[in-house]
């Protein structure tokens, strides 16, 4: 079976961003830590979670997964923090840290996985459409 390639490399100006994003098949908690572990020297601050531009960030459900629960329930309120961050900060690091008190695990983090696949089952109408991608954030060279 061939597996599609979800690590993608953009090239800017004098950078390499990695990016783990949805292309078809589902990603695997496995295939998440990979990812960090290989693009950003396993350091969760060095990974940001950016939304998709099929989120609609100003709907009180931005996303069609999650928000059909109790208002202001774990789900919605995790992935509110997985789109516009914790405080404003977007790292992997401070939206897995807060959500850890609530029950979602930092090995097995289910939401994020959600965002990423488009559904917590593949029995999900919208299965396969990620609504988040990861990001390594280039780190400054440290000069002598």
């Amino acid at each position: 079976m061939a597996q599609v390639k979800k690590t993608t490399t953009t090239k800017t100006a004098a950078t390499k961003v990695a990016t783990l994003q949805n292309t078809g098949t589902p990603i695997s908690y496995a295939q998440i830590w990979a990812f960090v572990n290989t693009h950003a020297a396993g350091n969760l601050h060095n990974v940001q979670v950016v939304p998709l531009p099929n989120v609609k960030l100003n709907n009180a459900q931005p996303v069609p997964l999650g928000y059909t629960g109790k208002v202001g329930g774990v789900r919605a309120t995790i992935q509110n923090w997985l789109l516009n961050g914790v405080k404003g900060n977007n790292s992997l690091f401070a939206i897995l840290n807060a959500a850890k008190p609530l029950g979602h695990s930092t090995k097995s983090p289910i939401c994020l996985q959600a965002m990423l696949n488009g559904g917590y089952t593949p029995s999900s109408p919208v299965y396969g459409t990620g609504y988040v991608k990861l990001v390594v954030q280039p780190q400054a060279k440290a000069t002598a």
